[in-house]
């Protein structure tokens, strides 16, 4: 079993119906913008509840970060500096699907934002290690990275 696979096991409390492949020409980013500090992810997910081991059904969730956790984008239009994507995202041969994005907010230099996901929905991702989120546009664009911090994805979802 592949470590993307086990982490899918370990957050959703059950074996996944399927594995997919992307396509040769999916790429994650070499760089990516620095827009802020992340205060939250949204997102939908049919994961058993990780105490009982019960299908509750696609259940929304929100997550609050803690401090260290930062919000990279990749569009151009997004401001801020641009930052090298570690080579431990970068070059990630598997993900690990963990739901549908609902969203997420970050806090700038002034203001905080939020980015609201859209149908359709992009995907909320995690490296096999759990220490980096990437929201997916159609298995195909990565539109955004969150990393840093203790930030970590678990059997009880994603931490810190």
């Amino acid at each position: 079993m592949s470590r993307a696979v086990r982490k899918f096991a370990d957050f959703h409390a059950r074996d996944p119906r399927k594995v997919t492949e992307t396509g040769a020409a999916f790429k994650i980013p070499s760089t990516a913008i620095l827009v802020g500090h992340a205060v939250n992810v949204m997102y939908r997910s049919d994961k058993l509840n990780p105490t009982t081991h019960e299908d509750e059904g696609w259940i929304d969730y929100i997550h609050d970060h803690e401090k260290g956790v930062n919000v990279y984008r990749t569009d151009r239009a997004a401001n801020g500096p641009e930052r090298a994507v570690p080579a431990w995202i970068r070059d990630c041969t598997e993900l690990t699907w963990l739901g549908d994005c609902l969203g997420f907010t970050y806090k700038g230099d002034e203001h905080e934002e939020e980015a609201k996901g859209t149908k359709p929905l992009p995907g909320l991702y995690s490296t096999p290690n759990g220490k980096a989120l990437l929201v997916i546009q159609g298995k195909a664009k990565v539109l955004a990275i969150i990393w840093g911090g203790r930030l970590g994805v678990e059997a009880r979802g994603i931490v810190h």
